[in-house]
């Protein structure tokens, strides 16, 4: 289970900090799983016992098709075969998308973007959701490009994927802010000088913007979210 926290990074107690970018996880930070996504699960493997198991199979198959190197798509359809699912493929991969955007986030994310700040989404995807995210959710036109593990061919925490969005972004990793909400990837990020900070959705949006503000940028507080899950 993710945390729901807000750490700060001892970096900010040396000289001001200029930032020049953000980075900005997907899961737990600006998305989470739609209240109704355990539902459909059940309704595909066509019982509500063994929902567990079944989504212990999916995620290991997204596990090891995060740097692309595999097909979630083909695992995913093998092992509705295994557990003799009632459910079609294609409801499947409509379970494993029902995520609900954090408007307020995105509203942050724009306030950033009006300022010159440019943002980034870098997360752990494998190639269907990372499309789906893409260009269902529209993070193509939300950020000033996307990093999606998949697509680079190596996932979070290896320092590797953080060194080649340094590349790609040509930004010093001192003028960068990473935010996720998973404590080995800012420790990851700190490593190749980034500033970091763990942050969940479940913290807020008044927590995001004091984020924001101790690194020097303030964007104006966004609309209260909605749809909270556990």
């Amino acid at each position: 289970m993710r945390r729901s926290t807000v750490s700060s990074c001892s970096q900010m107690d040396t000289a001001p900090i200029r930032i020049e970018a953000v980075l900005f996880d997907a899961d737990g930070v600006i998305q989470r799983p739609s209240q109704d996504r355990r539902r459909a699960w059940a309704e595909v493997l066509g019982r509500k016992s063994d929902v567990d198991r079944l989504l212990a199979d999916v995620f290991a198959a997204e596990h090891r098709a995060l740097a692309g190197h595999s097909s979630f798509v083909e695992a995913l359809s093998q092992i509705l075969t295994t557990w003799n699912c009632r459910g079609t493929l294609d409801e499947a991969l409509r379970a494993w998308t029902m995520l609900d955007v954090d408007p307020g986030v995105i509203d942050v994310i724009s306030a950033l973007r009006q300022r010159g700040i440019r943002c980034y989404l870098a997360t752990n995807q494998e190639p269907h959701r990372a499309q789906h995210m893409s260009e269902t959710f529209g993070y193509k036109e939300v950020f000033d490009a996307e990093f999606y593990s998949c697509r680079l061919g190596i996932a979070k925490p290896d320092a590797a994927y953080f060194l080649a969005i340094l590349n790609d972004i040509q930004v010093r990793p001192d003028r960068v802010l990473f935010l996720d909400d998973r404590q080995e990837n800012v420790d990851a990020a700190r490593g190749v000088g980034l500033h970091a900070i763990e942050f969940s959705l479940e913290a807020g949006l008044d927590a995001l913007n004091q984020v924001l503000a101790e690194f020097g940028l303030r964007p104006p507080l966004s609309r209260p979210t909605q749809g909270r899950d556990g």
